[in-house]
């Protein structure tokens, strides 16, 4: 409930306007009268009411004397002045001193109900803006004032909640600011979490049904997207405790991460046990290196990570045996790659906070593991992805007649659909579609120019173009001109010009 500070140096009249907000309006609870502008700023610093009403002639420090230090110190506080109708121009003064309003005496209890409505919206913003702030202030261990101690009681109860879009938060890159600062939604409060990807909710319980809270909790994860997680704990946590609770929750909520994922839970997680070492992978891995096989090692770390996508393994749980899997490498390898044993954590960190599907998981963990062990690159497909990239590159436009399709080619690199995606999306700026599609136009426009008259039709089948009239329309979109144009235009380019006549 708002608080309110009367400043009055007459006391029936302090009284009086006391009564009447009592009476008439007692969702204003009056913190108090203070008897001049100098004893109202002391008690404003001590209980921090949310609304001053003050008389404009006082003794000591009167009301435009208090407005204005009253901007200085609390700026975000209102005031309201009240004077007599001989003291009215007097009091406009106070108007710029950042005073809200003012009433006239005899204040007239329509009139002060009036002046109240007009001010409850700001009272109201402002203390759910000191509320959002003091619960943050909470969760980072920072020291409370007595604003902070009167917006959220040490004692009060919440209910906890936490939304997490994607994978793991990342340890070593920066992904921008948090997702916003702290607001109020009704009673809920939404507070930035560990990254741009994650958000924090408490309700208090108070008022609020638990419910009340989940509903409104999964209606919110909506906007997360596919791929998210989302922890509602069914037990409620005092203000005093917060910190440790969302610690624990937001470590709770990375225990359940399955890549690809859309999962909800209620209550409290139980933590995962260690994996266990597939030892009958590690048999065949080391099999692979000391044989120097590179289709051996490919397909033992493939089909381990074709057992995590199966057993739908948490990416903590993942993160674990790729580790490991990689340590094993790394010690078992006659060549090792030092600049993967020196950068393993971040490696690992870049693959699985990324990836989108247990797809681009093999992928990265066939990578890694081709990249970890050091063998030359006769014996594996070169693992820099640039330079990779480069490979399929080159393929397609060696290869654009063909049909070529994301399944047809992710099958001939032996990687899955939406990691090929990701990588020409990454290294050519576009699709896969519009990659081919230009690598067959730029045919097309060369065959033009280096065969004149070759009937367009055999253009079309030449680029890889089945219909010669949805060729002409792409060429059309892509060059600007129809075919039969270009072609015009190469043959005058190519004519020799005619010769000079005689004198």
């Amino acid at each position: 409930m708002p608080t309110v500070l009367i400043v009055e140096d007459e006391p029936a009249a302090g009284r009086y306007l006391r009564s009447m907000i009592e009476l008439k309006r007692p969702e204003f609870v009056v913190a108090g009268v203070a008897e001049n502008g100098r004893v109202a700023l002391e008690s404003i610093r001590a209980c921090c009411p949310d609304l001053v009403i003050t008389d404009v002639k006082m003794p000591v420090m009167d009301g435009i004397e208090l407005a204005a230090a009253l901007k200085r110190e609390f700026p975000q506080l209102p005031a309201i002045i009240v004077s007599g109708h001989q003291e009215f121009e007097y009091a406009r003064r106070a108007l710029d001193t950042g005073v809200v309003d003012y009433l006239l005496k005899p204040v007239n209890a329509a009139k002060l109900s009036e002046v109240l409505d007009r001010v409850s919206p700001a009272i109201a913003s402002r203390a759910a803006g000191r509320r959002s702030a003091t619960i943050l202030r909470l969760l980072r261990g920072e020291c409370l004032d007595a604003a902070d101690e009167r917006a959220v009681a040490a004692d009060e109860l919440f209910w906890l909640a936490v939304v997490r879009s994607g994978g793991l938060p990342s340890r070593f890159r920066f992904e921008g600011e948090v997702s916003g600062p702290p607001s109020l939604d009704g009673s809920i409060c939404s507070l930035p979490g560990r990254d741009a990807r994650e958000r924090i909710y408490l309700g208090p319980k108070g008022s609020l049904a638990f419910d009340e809270f989940s509903a409104a909790i999964s209606a919110a994860a909506e906007e997360a997207g596919n791929y998210r997680t989302v922890l509602i704990r069914s037990g409620t946590v005092c203000a005093g405790a917060l910190r440790e609770a969302v610690r624990e929750a937001c470590l709770d909520a990375d225990s359940l991460i399955v890549v690809g994922e859309a999962r909800l839970r209620h209550g409290a997680c139980r933590r995962l046990p260690l994996p266990e070492w597939d030892r009958v992978a590690a048999d065949r891995v080391e099999y692979a290196l000391r044989e120097g096989r590179a289709d051996l090692l490919e397909r033992a770390v493939r089909d381990a990570a074709a057992r995590w996508e199966s057993e739908r393994l948490p990416l903590v749980s993942v993160e674990i045996q790729l580790r490991r899997i990689l340590q094993f490498v790394l010690r078992k390898s006659p060549r090792p790659n030092d600049s993967v044993a020196g950068n393993l954590e971040y490696l690992l960190d870049d693959a699985l906070s990324r990836a989108a599907d247990f797809g681009e998981i093999a992928d990265a963990t066939w990578n890694l593991v081709a990249a970890a062990s050091g063998a030359t690159k006769g014996n594996f497909r070169d693992t820099d992805v640039p330079a990779f990239f480069c490979a399929i590159e080159r393929y397609v436009k060696e290869r654009y007649a063909d049909p070529l399709s994301v399944g047809s080619l992710s099958a001939t690199f032996r990687i899955s659909p939406s990691y090929l995606s990701k990588l020409f999306r990454q290294h050519a700026g576009r699709s896969f579609g519009e990659f081919l599609t230009a690598a067959r136009i730029d045919a097309a426009k060369r065959l033009i120019r280096e065969s004149p008259g070759i009937p367009l039709k055999d253009v079309a089948e030449c680029a890889g173009f089945a219909d010669p009239f949805y060729f002409s329309r792409v060429f059309k979109s892509v060059v600007g001109s129809a075919p039969s144009e270009y072609a015009k235009r190469a043959a005058e380019k190519e004519s020799p010009p005619p010769s000079a006549g005689p004198d």
